[in-house]
Order: structure tokens, then C-alpha cells, then sequence
């Protein structure tokens, strides 16, 4: 089993604990992973549970205070002991109906505010811990859900009074002095920033913004050791249940034998049920590859799906893992980004050879553990059905990297698309080491130069995106692959170095790679055929995508099914790619391509055919501005100018496809 130091307790723990102590911060906002489970370093007896969530967490931590307050808007405010409620309600004047007889108005009162219990709304809440917090030491308050009470700006249309009175009494309570001097503190949770009053987060306003991260490779492990080994004891009656489970199915029935083992099975599960939170797990279960498997999700989600397995009554499995784990992120993020498991690596790729090169390098600067080699981003131009879907993929399966595909993050509601994005990142660093695929990205995140009339949100998106993808600390762990048809329409902040390191074309493949595309094909569906050499279905296949050839492979494989083959012959092949109609033009590809050669950001990037390609596209003539688009071409030194080139005469064909 791999060592692991179990660190008791977690990094944001410690952080909040130097800057109460110094009192440099005396409120704070945790946000991120708020509904997950945390290590029990402040166990104070044996039997506790070595890892709790968040409230029984701060309930330890806190647990010194004079007084600890926990509220929320749906059950107001709760207390950590009774004696804590009964200093609160004299410090605010709601003393009990016990009260001095002589003052029958005041008992009157108190009698009515114990009927009453204590108040919910937040107006009135917050105006009472303010009291307490102002005229009472060690006070400790806990807020749930600050986004009910203090969310994000409304837009064009404003806040409520109500709300806005909120804001800034929590913005007073981070500049008030007397609550520092007294040693309060004031927690505020939030599961997304985004979801709060800007003002609260503002660098300089006093509080203090704490992210709760999903956790790392070595607290997985730690935790994963936790519950399937526990304690000796427990060890101990694990080995001893699969012995006698083992032994007992393979007993003779009905023999005294096969009943003493029942007898003896009853009491290991009897003292089995002394550790709920502890999971058998078989002799050979790797703790490395569950490590990995599980990256991306929270304590609680690995604990559910240890539970969930344990109710099916069989052993849990890296299979079973990954499955769990995609439903568990899709459930989760599924909104914003779809989370797949990649089939194939690059030898499952047809062609591409410069492409495949070029992420060699970095699947070989990954696995030395040299970052400088990994970009931090890549835009992967070229006409559609060209293999950038499946380069990508393949770059995640070769390095074993989680593989996801973005989606639109935008929202008609007001404020949610800020939301939305931050859930993105937060859920890319949480998946991390992943793989990005940002596509159509000429769509999602065109120029700022252009009409959105949207209140600024475009600005804001593009903004918290950039930002994120020139983080110096992803570098080497999210690998973000923007994938379009228009490279020109992207903005060209997102082009530059550092956010996107290189721009390569991928073009329509070439005679030599269309036959390789056939061959791979076949292979990878496992199409049954006696072809072998597919330099006839290549020159026919001539302007067709490597999208368009897998297409045509499937087709053939039907028609020859239809015929009653066993497999797939020339016929059926021929009549596959004669059926075929592709769905771009000629000049839509022409242009696509020949803005990709523009946007090119290394001339060693650039095909090896790339001069034919351009031959082709001015002998077909199709693109508007051709001269202009070629001069830059030259200009720049991209390629250089061809030889005189005979200019095609568009036939009827070209003209209606055009």
C-alpha cells in the first residue's frame, strides 16, 4: 500500500486559522467544495469519525467561543449549546417569561418573544448579531447561503432596499474595529463566488475569500486508506468474512461443517457493524489507479460510491469507479461541459502526421514531468470533418488526462452566465490534469469589438476566461484545445502567446492520408473486408474529409449487409463514396483553409502539402478577396508565391455547389 502523510487538517483550515489569529482578517467567505467532507483533526476521543462535513468541522473548531450562532434564512438561528442561546437572548433583551414579577410590561414581553421563538428574516437577524458581535467577545458567526442574502447585482433593473441594506451591513462588520479588537469572526458560505455581491469581494473591503478545493491525489489517498482499511480490528474481520464466505459457499449442505461456518460468519458480521464507515475491499485493489480514477470529485462523492457498491454486494471495481464517476460529473456539471471517456489514442488516427508530431512532444514533455513542453493552450484550425475532434480525444487518452468538451455557458437569466462560468473553472481546476475542447470557439468567444448589447457580460466572461487561461499554475494540468473554422473570427487576445502557444491548420487530408484514413477506419469499427489496398477509393474520395470517409465506411458496411456479404467488397465501397454528398462547398472550404494558413502560428506546423493546397484554391478561384488574402499570405512569408497557376473553369457542378 503507497505511504501517504495525513495531514489532520485541511490547507484552507490553516489559512483561516493564521489570519484569525493575526487578525488581519476577521470575516470570511468559503466558497468551493462547502457540502463535502473533511478530515477530523480535532477529534477529541476515540470512536469519532475521522472525516465530517462542514458544519460538525466548525462546530470543533469553534467550540471554545463564548458564543457560536449558525444561521440561515429557511431556520434561522441555531446554537451550539443551549447556555450559548441563553447569553444570546439576554445580550439582544429577549429574556425568557422567568422574569422579575414586579415588572409585569417586561414579563408581559418576554413572555410574548418566547411564543414567538427567535426571528428568521435576515433584516432582523443580522441587525441582532450586529449586537452581539459589537458588545460581546469571542463570538463566532456562521452565515449558510450568503448568496440568499447578499447575492450578486440584479443589473440594469437594481437590488431591493432589503437586500442592499444587507450588503452593506456585512461590508460594516469587515471594517468594524470593535469586532476585531473582541476577537469575533464571521464565516459566510457559499457554494460559487460568483454568486455573491461584488462589493463583498472586492480586493481591500476586509473580507477574506477562501476557496474549499476539491482534494488533491494525496488526500484522496489518505481518505481512500481511511474507510477500507480503518482500524486492525477491522482488517482483521474483513480477512476473516472473505474466508469464511469462501469457505462456506464451497461446504457440502446441510453438513455440521457448512453451519459452524454460518455460526461463525454471524459474529464477524456482527463485529463488522461496528464500522459503518469502513468498505473491504479485495487483496489486490490498487490504491494508485483509484487515486487517478477518482480525480475530480469530492470526499463525500467517493464515499457515496463506496456506499452505493456495498448495497449491490459486490466488490468495487476501476470499471465501476469510472462509470460512477461519469454519471456523478455529468449530474454535476453536465449543464456547462460534457465529461467523456476517450476510446483511442493517436495510433487510432488516419494521417495528421505533423499534428501527431507535434503532440508527441507534449505527451512526452507530460510523462517527463516537464511543463515548459506542455502549452497552455492550442487552437486547432481547418474545415470541418478534418480530425480535430479525434486529435483531441486522442491527446487525453495518450496521457491519461480527464477529457471534457465545453458548452455554452450562457444563460438568460440575469447574473447566471457569470455563475455558469465560474462553475467552468472551477470545475476544470477540480478534474485537473484535464483536457479542454473548446469547440466552434469562433462562436462561443467572438471579438469584443462586436455588438452584444448585453450589459457588459460578454466583457465580464471573456475576462474571468482570460484570466484563467493565463494562470501560470494550470500549466501542464489543464490543457485547453480551442477548435474552430474560423480562426479569424476568434478575438486575438485569446490567440496570443500564452493563452493559445500555437495555432496549427488541419486541412482536408491528402491522397496519401485519405488512404490511410480507409485503412483505420476499418480497423477501428472492426468492418469485416478482403481490401487491403485502398489507392482507388482515395483518388475517388478526392475533397472529402476524413469525417466525410468514416461516414462512407459505415454506409458501405450497410449496403453490403443489405446485399447479404459477409464483408465489405469494392462494390459496396464504390457505391458508398458515389452515394456520398458532402456538406460544405468547395469555396467554403477554400476560405476556411486558407484563413488557417493566415493564423498560423509556427511555419514548421504547417502541412508538408500546404504549397499544393494553395495551388488548388487559387486554380479554383472561389474565395471573395482572394488577392487580398493571398498578398498577406506572401507578405508575411507564410509560404511563397507559386508559379503561375491555371485558374479552373467553374462548371455547372462547381457553380451550384458554390
Amino acid at each position: 500500500m503507497p505511504k501517504v502523510n495525513k495531514d489532520p487538517f485541511p490547507d484552507w483550515f490553516r489559512y483561516i486559522l493564521i489570519r484569525m489569529m493575526s487578525r488581519v482578517s476577521w470575516q470570511f467567505i468559503l466558497y468551493g467544495d462547502i457540502n463535502g467532507l473533511f478530515p477530523n483533526g480535532l477529534a477529541e476521543r476515540a470512536g469519532e469519525p475521522d472525516y465530517v462535513s462542514l458544519k460538525p468541522f466548525l462546530e470543533k473548531a469553534l467550540r471554545r467561543r463564548e458564543i457560536v450562532i449558525f444561521y440561515n434564512i429557511a431556520s434561522g438561528m441555531t446554537f451550539l449549546r443551549p447556555d450559548m442561546e441563553t447569553k444570546f437572548k439576554k445580550i439582544v433583551g429577549m429574556e425568557t417569561a422567568s422574569t422579575d414579577d414586579d415588572d409585569p410590561i417586561k414579563a408581559a414581553r418576554a413572555g410574548l418573544q418566547a411564543q414567538q421563538g427567535l426571528p428568521k428574516d435576515p433584516d432582523t437577524c443580522l441587525g441582532l448579531l450586529e449586537k452581539v458581535l459589537q458588545t460581546t467577545s469571542k463570538v463566532a458567526v456562521v452565515i449558510n447561503s450568503v448568496h440568499f442574502i447578499a447575492p450578486a447585482d440584479g443589473g440594469a433593473g437594481g437590488m431591493p432596499v432589503t437586500e442592499r441594506v444587507n450588503v452593506e451591513r456585512l461590508k460594516n462588520w469587515s471594517h468594524d474595529l470593535e469586532i476585531r479588537n473582541r476577537g469575533n469572526v464571521i464565516i459566510l458560505l457559499t457554494d460559487q463566488l460568483s454568486k455573491v455581491h461584488n462589493e463583498l469581494k472586492e480586493t481591500g473591503n476586509g473580507v477574506c475569500s477562501v476557496e474549499l478545493t476539491r482534494p488533491t491525489a494525496d488526500e484522496r489517498l489518505a481518505f481512500l486508506q481511511t474507510i477500507t482499511t480503518g482500524s486492525a480490528r477491522f482488517t482483521k474481520y474483513s480477512r476473516l468474512r472473505f474466508e469464511y464466505e469462501t469457505a462456506y459457499r464451497s461446504a457440502k449442505r446441510g453438513s455440521p461443517e457448512r453451519q459452524a461456518l454460518k455460526d461463525q460468519l454471524k459474529k464477524v458480521y456482527s463485529k463488522l457493524e461496528e464500522y459503518p464507515d469502513k468498505f473491504a475491499v479485495e487483496n489486490d485493489f490498487n490504491y494508485n489507479e483509484f487515486v487517478v480514477a477518482t480525480q475530480g470529485l469530492s470526499l463525500q462523492q467517493i464515499l457515496d460510491i463506496f456506499i452505493q457498491q456495498r448495497s449491490q454486494k459486490r466488490p468495487l471495481s476501476l470499471t465501476e469507479v469510472k462509470k460512477k464517476k461519469q454519471e456523478i460529473l455529468t449530474d454535476e456539471y453536465g449543464d456547462i461541459m460534457e465529461v467523456i471517456n476517450p476510446d483511442f489514442g493517436l495510433d487510432g488516427i488516419g494521417g495528421l502526421e505533423h499534428i501527431k508530431k507535434y503532440f508527441q512532444l507534449v505527451l512526452d514533455g507530460i510523462e517527463a514531468g516537464d511543463k515548459l513542453m506542455v502549452p497552455m493552450g492550442v487552437t486547432l484550425m481547418g474545415p470541418p470533418g478534418t480530425g480535430k475532434t479525434a486529435i483531441v480525444e486522442a491527446l487525453a487518452y495518450d496521457a491519461g488526462f480527464n477529457f471534457v468538451k465545453t458548452k455554452n455557458i450562457r444563460s438568460m437569466w440575469v447574473g447566471q452566465s457569470e455563475s455558469r462560468m465560474e462553475k467552468l473553472l472551477t470545475g476544470l481546476r477540480a478534474l485537473a490534469p484535464v483536457v479542454v475542447m473548446n469547440d466552434e470557439a469562433d462562436l462561443a468567444e467572438a471579438g469584443r469589438n462586436s455588438q452584444k448589447g448585453d450589459s457588459g457580460v460578454s466583457e465580464r466572461l471573456m475576462k474571468m476566461w482570460m484570466e484563467f487561461l493565463s494562470d501560470p499554475k494550470i500549466r501542464g494540468r489543464v490543457i485547453v484545445i480551442n477548435c474552430t473554422n474560423r480562426p479569424d473570427r476568434i478575438d486575438a487576445a485569446l490567440k496570443r502567446s500564452g493563452r493559445s502557444d500555437d495555432r496549427i491548420l488541419l486541412p482536408m487530408p491528402s491522397f496519401e492520408e485519405r488512404k490511410a484514413i480507409f485503412a483505420v477506419m476499418f480497423r477501428k469499427y472492426k468492418l469485416p473486408t478482403n481490401l487491403t489496398d485502398f489507392t482507388k477509393y482515395a483518388n475517388m474520395a478526392d475533397n472529402l474529409s476524413g469525417a466525410d470517409i468514416e461516414r462512407i465506411c459505415l454506409a458501405a458496411y450497410k449496403l453490403a449487409k443489405q446485399s447479404k456479404l459477409k464483408s465489405v467488397d469494392d462494390a459496396s465501397l464504390v457505391d458508398a463514396i458515389e452515394d456520398f454528398i458532402p456538406s460544405a462547398s468547395q469555396k467554403d472550404i477554400d476560405q476556411m483553409t486558407l484563413f488557417g494558413l493566415l493564423e498560423s502560428s509556427s511555419r514548421k506546423l504547417i502541412p508538408a502539402n500546404a504549397d499544393e493546397i494553395l495551388a488548388k484554391i487559387i486554380a479554383n478561384d472561389l474565395v471573395d478577396n482572394l488577392d487580398t488574402l493571398l498578398a498577406q499570405l506572401y507578405a508575411r512569408k507564410i509560404l511563397p508565391k507559386p508559379k503561375t497557376v491555371q485558374k479552373t473553369t467553374p462548371t455547372a457542378d462547381t457553380q451550384l455547389m458554390n
